[in-house]
């Protein structure tokens, strides 16, 4: 049985509205709160769930986005079963949200080291106060879990992570500093004041996390309503920021690049401006179009980037030892008479392991350490994705991050925003080819499809390979990467698969058509699906003339007014049925596809 949320969902008659929810005040602040919940609910399409567990969805949300920059559905990071006194789980490895055993396995199993791991643990509460004993029901729960043989009953999603959490203590020599990152949060709707004794409630949990031995550095963080604002806000404001420069070059006009300078900047002023947030912390935001992350100080580059920094001669060298750091951005304007520049939703693309180590060593940066920075606006995606390319060119960043910049990933988006064009609003869905571009858009993160989730849906539905979609991501990659994205492929195969996805999803998240209960199986769903609409096993590979009409119709019973896919999708479940539900471990098994590919063909 999947993961949902039938214990939580409220019948009509006890429904609460928003109004009346008891961590709902009639403040301004409280009615801010209430509508960003309510906002965040809508971009989820989530419906028939009550109140307090959408607060516990919000939280996640906010809290989670700071750690993980991808996109995700707080429903998966949030426990569902006998939590323990716990309420949210996300373990972040390389960058990466980690669901599954297999995915853990699958992480460690590269030849990658110094992998950043965190895991992350919130505890939600939507009452006022920081009550002391609910505070400390939450460091039980803790001691409880990270005991990882807990003696209290534990649900399935707990119990997974903590099966995650032991492949990792199986493969410390890989994790950076030889051990994890922990951050607990606790959250409520209320006001943090500090008082002594809940103070040293949370001062308890972290000496009984640090206890464990099994993290480099522990974090409690108490968040309250005022934190919950500020972080919500920050997933969705611009990025602006100002930079004096000390002296700069303009470059000349180029197709797709308006203006671009080469400057000179003080290393510090570069840190505190554009790379560190409000609480001095590393900005991860900037760095999103970035392909690959930080390696870590204890990286051959960086390591001697350090030394040199270390140095009180060498430093005065920077500029010039360094390769430099190469920024782009869709607007800047640069004031000639005070050397200025003006920023906005600007991405650091080439420089993540220069910026990233001049943060660390801010203290070695005195007024005579400079960098040299690249300002590049570029006004079209097609400019930026080739700077991008060019400036990432190293041989040991994975083929996978550069599957969004490939002609055919362009023309693939170019398909979505057509067909966005010629349809209804409620049937948009949209690709995000490249990291993160739609934040702020107010577009449903439901109806955004990034690289990985269109590759991941055209493999499913057309590649006929739906159990390594429900693996970890990466298998796609490694296992189908020569056929994805090819340049006969029609792009309307891509569409269809996406599409196809998300209507599910909207059952699913509706809870329609006991849908939810097959959450699960959604990839396979979406397979099984193009065989029933045309009631044939056969379909035109993704190049040939005929791919054209046969992604036409599956598009027209997706975005038909009388939802006929409704039907289409209720004979999927059927089919599912018939040879019954798998085990988590057959599901991402090519047996199990082929069964159920035998099924589809007795009911065609």
């Amino acid at each position: 049985m999947p993961r949902e949320l039938r214990a939580y969902c409220l019948s009509k008659e006890k429904m609460l509205s928003w109004h009346h929810h008891p961590f709902i005040n009639r403040s301004v602040v409280h009615i801010i709160l209430k509508n960003h919940v309510a906002s965040m609910a809508a971009e989820y399409e989530y419906s028939g769930i009550a109140e307090s567990k959408l607060f516990e969805f919000f939280c996640n949300y906010c809290v989670f986005s700071r750690h993980f920059l991808g996109r995700f559905d707080p429903q998966s990071v949030t426990t569902l079963e006998d939590d323990a006194s716990i309420d949210g789980i996300a373990i972040i490895v390389d960058g990466d949200l980690i669901a599954t055993v297999e995915e853990a396995d699958a992480v460690f199993a590269t030849h990658k080291t110094n992998l950043l791991v965190d895991i992350v643990i919130t505890q939600v509460k939507s009452g006022e106060q920081f009550k002391k004993e609910e505070i400390a029901n939450f460091k039980l729960g803790l001691d409880e879990f990270f005991s990882l043989d807990p003696s209290l009953p534990m649900g399935d999603f707990n119990k997974s992570q903590i099966a995650i959490m032991q492949i990792i203590f199986s493969n410390l020599k890989k994790v950076r500093n030889r051990q994890p990152n922990a951050y607990i949060y606790y959250c409520t709707s209320g006001t943090y004041k500090a008082e002594k004794e809940i103070r040293g409630v949370f001062e308890a949990i972290k000496k009984s996390v640090h206890a464990t031995d099994y993290f480099h550095s522990t974090t409690v963080t108490p968040v309250g309503r005022t934190e919950l604002l500020k972080y919500f806000a920050e997933l969705s404001e611009k990025n602006e920021a100002k930079l004096q420069l000390i002296d700069y070059f303009g470059m000349p006009k180029m197709p797709g690049i308006p203006q671009s300078y080469v400057g000179i900047v003080n290393a510090k002023e570069f840190v505190s401006q554009l790379i560190s947030d409000e609480d001095g912390n590393l900005k991860q935001s900037v760095f999103e179009e970035n392909v690959r992350s930080f390696l870590g100080l204890d990286n051959e580059v960086n390591s001697e980037i350090q030394r040199t920094l270390e140095s009180a001669e060498k430093r005065k060298l920077f500029s010039v030892l360094n390769n430099g750091i190469t920024i782009v951005a869709p607007s800047l304007t640069l004031a000639a008479n005070t050397k200025v520049i003006d920023l906005t939703n600007y991405q650091i693309i080439n420089g993540c392991q220069t910026s990233s180590t001049l943060h660390a060593n801010i203290v070695n940066l005195t007024e005579d350490v400079n960098v040299v920075i690249k300002f590049i606006e570029s006004t079209t995606d097609d400019s930026a994705v080739d700077i991008i390319s060019a400036t990432n060119s190293q041989s040991d960043i994975s083929k996978e991050a550069f599957f969004g910049l490939k002609n055919k990933a362009k023309h693939v988006r170019r398909f979505f925003d057509a067909q966005n064009g010629m349809v209804s609003p409620e049937n948009f869905i949209h690709f995000e080819r490249r990291l993160s571009e739609f934040r702020g858009a107010q577009i449903q993160a439901t109806r955004i499809f990034d690289v990985r989730e269109v590759a991941r849906c055209y493999a499913a539905m057309f590649l006929n390979q739906p159990h390594n979609s429900a693996r970890y991501v990466h298998t796609i990659f490694a296992a189908s990467g020569d056929s994805l994205f090819k340049e006969d492929d029609h792009e309307g195969y891509y569409y269809a698969a996406c599409l196809a996805l998300y209507k599910y999803q909207t059952l699913i998240n509706g809870r329609k058509n006991n849908a939810h209960n097959y959450l699960k199986m959604r990839w396979h769903i979406i397979q099984l699906f193009k065989w029933f609409v045309h009631e044939k096993m056969d379909v035109p590979l993704a190049g040939a003339n005929k791919a054209t009409a046969y992604a036409t119709r599956l598009v027209e019973v997706l975005n038909s007014e009388d939802k006929l896919y409704v039907a289409v999708f209720a004979k999927c479940q059927e089919a599912i049925d018939k040879i019954g539900m798998p085990t988590d471990d057959a599901l991402k098994r090519a047996k199990f596809t082929a069964d159920l590919t035998a099924a589809a063909a007795q009911l065609v």
